[in-house]
């Protein structure tokens, strides 16, 4: 039976290195996995043979933080099933890694997991190695991969990281959903409306001329509107264009992201979904951090930041807080306004027959379908009301354009 050196960490994240007789590199895997140990690479002990995890290549290192990587969350998700795949085969890490590294077809992709692999064999771990590109990854899948490096059950962890990016990128898709047909008909809206503005009124104004008579009093005012924004569309741009600046610098803000975001969960039709969307975000993500081994104190603090709301987040930290002085979550939850009672008291029989991570699962699931079903009642609500404003509004330009034709031709025949 051949005898091979390996490399590994263990739950304290401390090195490991020896020596141990195995039938072949995947059964020394499997049984350091076993035992708890996260394997980086595994070498024949003459060093005749070296996997592919083994010595550092002689390319040198780019350096640190030098590649501006994009990567979709479908993407890190198949990687993290291809990683889990091969480590739970027994393929030692650092082979994993440059196995799915080659399978990548984006460059600056490749290239990143190569550099991942290169700190990995000087020595970081691969959470430690993955924090640089946390932009990339986020800060739950560095928190999530350094949790399963602890408790040695890292393939895992990358299952569940998978499931959770691919239930992530669902509720993406139903949150653009909701937003992609107002959006379109508003654009349709405003492009009427500069048609309109732009072409139609100042050709019945030439056509009015011609006639020489006094124009009702609506449609001068339809008139003087098209004219001033005509003449002084550059400097409407200008305004426009420094509201919005000014708007997005004032969002910047902590005071201006709290007001806007307890806005957001207050509007009518929209503030609903908006709710349930930040909710379906909170609780998966609470829920995976739980499952994969983070205490409640440090699951709150990351998953508070991914919910993407200034309001609930500092909700959020509140409980946080009453929680490391010794309350529970349920009873910090029941004294907030803004978690649903129901939510309260699921989170409360969790807490009791220590299931929460199961709970908040429960919880997740229940506010994503909740989204499917608004969105669907908001599209049925939306549509007849920008229909209809949209068709009041040329109708009423198009009546007060034609008001002159109407009384010229009731003069006419009055004649």
């Amino acid at each position: 039976m051949p005898k091979f050196l390996f490399r590994a960490r263990n739950a304290n994240n401390e090195l490991v290195e020896g020596s141990r007789m195995a039938a072949s590199e995947r059964e020394l895997v499997a049984m350091l996995n076993a035992e708890g140990l996260v394997v980086f690479s595994v070498t024949g002990a003459k060093g005749s043979k070296t996997s592919k995890g083994g010595a550092a290549p002689a390319a040198e290192k780019t350096a640190k933080g030098s590649v501006r990587v994009s990567v979709t969350l479908q993407e890190i998700a198949v990687f993290c099933r291809q990683l889990a795949t091969l480590i739970n085969a027994g393929v030692p890490i650092l082979e994993s890694i440059d196995d799915v590294s080659e399978m990548s077809v984006r460059l600056s992709f490749k290239k990143m997991l190569k550099e991942i692999a290169n700190d990995i064999r000087g020595g970081s771990t691969m959470s430690d190695s993955m924090k640089k590109y946390q932009s990339v990854f986020g800060r739950v899948f560095v928190s999530l991969v350094a949790a399963g490096e602890r408790s040695g059950k890292l393939a895992k962890i990358l299952l569940d990281l998978a499931l959770y990016l691919e239930n992530t990128v669902k509720l993406k898709r139903k949150v653009q959903a909701a937003s992609m047909y107002p959006a379109f008909v508003a654009g349709f809206f405003l492009l009427a409306l500069g048609g309109l503005v732009f072409f139609l009124i100042p050709k019945f104004k030439a056509m009015f001329a011609s006639f020489g008579a006094q124009l009702p009093t609506p449609t001068l005012i339809t008139i003087a509107i098209s004219e001033f924004m005509i003449q002084n569309i550059p400097y409407l741009m200008i305004v426009f264009a420094g509201v919005v600046l000014t708007f997005a610098f004032w969002y910047k803000t902590s005071s201006g992201r709290m007001i806007m975001d307890t806005a957001l969960l207050n509007l009518p039709i929209f503030g609903e979904i908006n709710r349930k969307i930040v909710f379906a975000r909170f609780f998966q993500t609470f829920a995976t951090l739980l499952k994969s081994g983070n205490d409640i104190v440090v699951s709150l603090e990351v998953a508070a930041r991914v919910a993407d709301n200034a309001y609930v987040e500092s909700k959020i930290l509140e409980i946080r807080t009453k929680v490391i002085e010794g309350s529970t979550v349920s009873d910090e939850m029941m004294k907030m306004a803004v978690f649903p009672k129901m939510v309260a008291r699921m989170t409360s029989v969790g807490e009791k027959s220590g299931k929460l991570d199961e709970m908040f699962e429960k919880i997740s699931d229940y506010y994503t379908d909740e989204v499917d079903a608004a969105v669907v009642a908001m599209s049925s609500i939306i549509e007849p009301i920008l229909i209809v404003s949209l068709g009041g509004l040329i109708g009423v330009v198009v009546i007060v354009m034609y008001l002159p034709i109407f009384k010229l031709g009731s003069a006419m025949m009055k004649q």
